[in-house]
């Protein structure tokens, strides 16, 4: 009775199933945003490799202030020291806008060059490693400040600040980019454990670094679950107000059946089923179109592999939660109406 039910009813439980599905295509969107914003710094920091950081006292991370040491610090630290630089910049390329980067500086071959999933790594003063997010190739010229460099190697998941790419270059040059000297650095990256206090300097896991790197944007992922919840709530009054429309429509069908035996309990659990039926293939079609939408959104988004299983379960709670307006009016009608 239920299938004819929303056969009977097809339209209008295909355009409520394509609204709920808008509504959880956004909730999939707004999953994988949360997902990559938190794992965004993470990918970043391992990529680079190190255990420790050495940044100047007083600095909270390298990536969101300015740390400036001596680079022959990193003969008291130790040979496991190993110099970085990193730097807010620009890079353009012909004919394009200027793109906001994070230059990094290492020596070539040692701690703190990323792992390479295209071309090679830096190896010269005139070559460059780009994620690629920023959509190079391998031999394109690219200007990073007064300086033209050309990309030799792409990165993945090399970025931060909701975004902003990584670019690799050899140390002396990211020196004379940030600094115009080439006896300062950022700080020390360190493969291994905290090699003890040095004077001016701070030691921070690389957990910390990464954790200082989301603090800019965590307003912003506290922002997208609270329109997360608001979206629930839209897809629960969207379905709950369906149901109970049915429920009304039905109500001397429901007497009828009740007087012929049928109980409030069974007849409640149509359309609840009904709820579930909406809910499992609203999620189904918001799947597939988040899928679809994901590489060209306009922030770079991840939908994690649970969220394919945790959404449709909550929108399976979420229907049968909203549908009990319905039940509670189907176990209040009275057998006698169906008489009247």
């Amino acid at each position: 009775m239920t299938l004819r039910d929303l056969q009977y009813r097809a339209r209008r439980v295909a355009l409520v199933t394509v609204l709920v599905a808008l509504v959880l295509t956004l909730l999939y969107l707004m999953t994988g945003l949360v997902n990559q914003l938190q794992n965004e710094p993470r990918n970043a920091v391992d990529g680079i490799g190190a255990d420790t950081w050495v940044v100047a006292d007083g600095v909270s991370g390298p990536f969101t202030s300015v740390s400036v040491l001596p680079a022959s610090l990193g003969a008291s630290i130790g040979e496991s020291a190993h110099p970085i630089v990193v730097s807010r910049g620009s890079l353009t390329t012909d004919g394009a806008e200027a793109t906001e980067i994070v230059l990094v500086g290492h020596r070539p071959g040692e701690l703190g060059q990323p792992h390479v999933v295209a071309g090679a790594g830096v190896a010269a003063a005139d070559e460059v490693v780009v994620d690629r997010s920023l959509g190079l190739d391998v031999g394109d010229e690219v200007t990073v400040g007064p300086e033209t460099f050309t990309v030799v190697g792409e990165t993945a998941d090399s970025t931060v600040l909701a975004g902003q790419a990584l670019v690799f270059v050899d140390l002396a040059s990211a020196q004379q980019l940030a600094f115009q000297s080439v006896d300062v650095v950022s700080g020390f990256v360190i493969d291994g454990s905290d090699p003890g206090d040095v004077d001016g300097a701070t030691m921070l896991t690389g957990e910390q670094v990464a954790d200082d790197a989301l603090g800019p944007i965590e307003s912003a992922v506290s922002s997208i679950d609270l329109i997360r919840i608001l979206l629930w709530c839209v897809a629960a009054i969207v379905m709950g107000a369906v149901i109970y429309l049915t429920a009304l429509e039905r109500e001397r069908d429901f007497a009828v059946l009740k007087a012929v035996g049928a109980s409030g309990r069974s007849l409640g659990a149509g359309l609840a089923m009904q709820a579930v039926v909406v809910a499992l293939i609203a999620a189904a079609i918001g799947a597939v179109a988040a899928k679809l939408i994901e590489p060209v959104f306009p922030l770079p988004v991840r939908i994690p592999g649970s969220a394919l299983v945790i959404v449709p379960a909550v929108a399976v709670i979420v229907g049968l939660a909203s549908a009990m307006i319905g039940v509670r009016k189907v176990n209040r009608t009275d057998p006698a109406e169906a008489f009247g």
